[in-house]
């Protein structure tokens, strides 16, 4: 991970892989209370912590190395950074401090779509669809992110059946329904929160949307004449590793079937802003929260950042990739997505070991060392 100042820091992200990530470089002013740890970690939670449901058994133990329960005697900042999402993080947070049998506070936990925080300005008055989840959580979610105007697909088929024929609302999907008259609506955006259950009726509205400039009962136009609906995707992972035996199906696949049926309606794929592990702005939103916990926890009465060195490791196509573009250290580990059976990773990571326990030890070791 990077380094922070005139202290040596590291910063540590842990995925399928675990990213190690020294944070070296900040500048301590004259009244320091308290040396600040020199160590920082980002962990990927799915096929790192845990596997479906289930927590593996390393993670509780490499938790409990960074509250304090090591031979040196320090706490050690962490945070939880993940493509998963659908739900709240506070909710997320609940059930992840049930798994592993310790609390996990939602300011050390970032997900896929947390990250829409910071652009929530540009679309908090102007109605914006949002794809992905079940029954009205990420409603909810986008409500309280601070987006006003926040409508489903599940809306718009209230609206008219016809938009989508093979398609009849379950009781549960009905309930949760905004009634609303969409020849009225104009979307200013399309943002994929989570990955979606219903490709056909999500895919369908969004090439209606698009192709109408945002209103669903007006004409196709051509493309220069159009009004520009934003497309947002919040993860761009091809697949993930439940607890199945073989990785599944993520949002990153519905965004290739998206663009692969608007292709061929149009001439072209899409234009799309991408969110989520391995991008820039996904990282950066990390690196700022990760500086504001290493600031409270070591107590300087002024701090000068400089630069955050954080690896991130979990899919060799997402988490190492994105590591090695923010040049952070990284460590793989071998219970994710990355299967050494299968040949060596995609993308190099710093360090490879069987699970979390592993990377933290060996991080822990590597920087306190004589």
């Amino acid at each position: 991970m990077r380094r922070l100042g005139t202290l040596c820091s590291q910063s540590y992200m842990c995925s399928k892989y675990v990213n190690v990530t020294p944070i070296s470089s900040f500048v301590r002013h004259r009244t320091v209370h308290k040396v600040a740890s020199p160590l920082a970690f980002v962990f990927d939670i799915d096929g790192v912590l845990i596997r479906g449901d289930n927590p593996l058994p390393a993670a509780k133990h490499a938790l409990s190395i960074l509250d304090g329960n090591n031979r040196f005697g320090i706490k050690i900042p962490y945070l939880l950074l993940t493509n998963g999402g659908g739900v709240s993080e506070s909710a997320r947070c609940h059930k992840l401090s049930q798994q592993l049998g310790m609390k996990i506070d939602p300011e050390r936990f970032i997900q896929a779509h947390t990250v829409l925080k910071s652009v929530v300005h540009k679309y908090a008055d102007l109605p914006v669809l949002v794809l992905g989840g079940k029954g009205n959580t990420l409603r909810k979610v986008a409500e309280g992110y601070g987006f006003k105007h926040v409508y489903t697909t599940l809306d718009i088929l209230a609206w008219n059946r016809s938009v989508c024929p093979l398609h009849d609302h379950t009781v549960e999907e009905r309930e949760p329904v905004k009634t609303v008259d969409f020849s009225k609506t104009c979307f200013a955006a399309i943002i994929v929160f989570h990955d979606p259950p219903n490709w056909f009726l999500d895919i369908q509205v969004m090439c209606d949307l698009i192709q109408s400039g945002g209103i669903l009962d007006g004409p196709y136009q051509p493309k220069h004449m159009r009004k520009p609906v934003d497309l947002v995707f919040c993860n761009p992972d091809l697949v993930w590793k439940s607890d199945f035996d073989r990785p599944r199906l993520g949002q990153g696949a519905f965004k290739e079937a998206f663009q692969g049926v608007f292709k061929s309606l149009t001439g072209a794929p899409y234009p799309y802003t991408q969110f989520g592990k391995p991008t820039e702005a996904t990282y950066k939103f990390a690196e700022q929260m990760l500086r504001g916990q290493l600031v409270e926890n070591s107590s300087l009465d002024s701090v000068l950042w400089q630069q955050i060195d954080v690896a991130l490791l979990d899919n060799p196509e997402s988490d190492i990739a994105g590591a090695n573009a923010a040049r952070w250290k990284s460590i793989l580990v071998r219970t994710g997505v990355y299967d050494p059976r299968q040949g060596p990773p995609s993308h190099r990571p710093t360090h490879e070991v069987e699970d979390v326990e592993q990377a933290v030890q060996l991080a822990l070791e590597q920087e306190f060392q004589p």
